[in-house]
């Protein structure tokens, strides 16, 4: 478990932010908990305070919410959808630029395992999805993970292979190359305890690493 700090969550209500929030606020943590829509975060807790707003819209907000903090973790996505509009490409410079301008270094990102890599080099169940069916989401995550990854913070990308609603069970491989086979599932409950594994973890600053089940 980490030290309680302050942490700036991006895509709160999401899937997976939404574990994240339950087990950062579980360790001790205060969260701003930033969403387009916050009524779900119904949560009555003095140490949580939700903030609605539109990333995609507001390039700036992440550099008027992060003064503060101690780190960024940034759950964005599109949940189930298989169309990403644009939600990376167009929130990560904002984000970045925010924290590099309010000298907060800490971020953990959460991609997608196979992003930015050789579709051969995937298994044969991966390929057939990303080119298929998450092509357009595959499509926008990579150039924004470029850019995390040429940035000046002390980032961690975390791509999980495909997700699952299941229970934590705290049962993972957190690797930079995994053997994976094309059917291999994590839950989102388990993704939130790699992001707060690896919050305070300068071994895993500027770091990508792919999150998997056990082989």
């Amino acid at each position: 478990m980490t030290a309680p700090q302050r942490l700036l969550v991006l895509g709160a209500t999401g899937l997976t932010g939404r574990h994240i929030v339950d087990l950062a606020l579980a360790q001790g943590h205060t969260i701003t908990a930033v969403a387009r829509n916050t009524a779900t975060l119904d949560i009555p807790d003095p140490r949580l305070t939700p903030v609605a707003v539109d990333l995609t819209t507001d390039l700036d907000a992440v550099g008027r919410l992060v003064p503060g903090h101690d780190a960024v973790i940034c759950a964005l996505g599109r949940g189930l959808k298989l169309r990403s509009n644009g939600l990376m490409t167009r929130t990560t410079p904002g984000i970045l630029a925010g924290m590099q301008r309010q000298g907060v270094r800490r971020l953990v990102y959460l991609s997608a395992a196979g992003v930015g890599e050789p579709l051969e080099s995937q298994p044969f169940v991966s390929r057939l999805m990303i080119r298929f069916l998450l092509a357009d989401i595959y499509a926008d995550k990579a150039p924004a993970e470029r850019l995390v990854q040429s940035s000046r913070l002390d980032w961690t990308i975390l791509a999980p292979v495909a997700l699952s609603n299941g229970p934590a069970t705290a049962r993972m491989r957190v690797e930079e190359r995994p053997k994976l086979g094309g059917l291999d599932r994590i839950s989102r409950a388990d993704v939130a305890v790699a992001v707060l594994n690896c919050l305070n973890d300068p071994k895993t600053f500027q770091r990508r690493y792919v999150v998997a089940p056990p082989a």
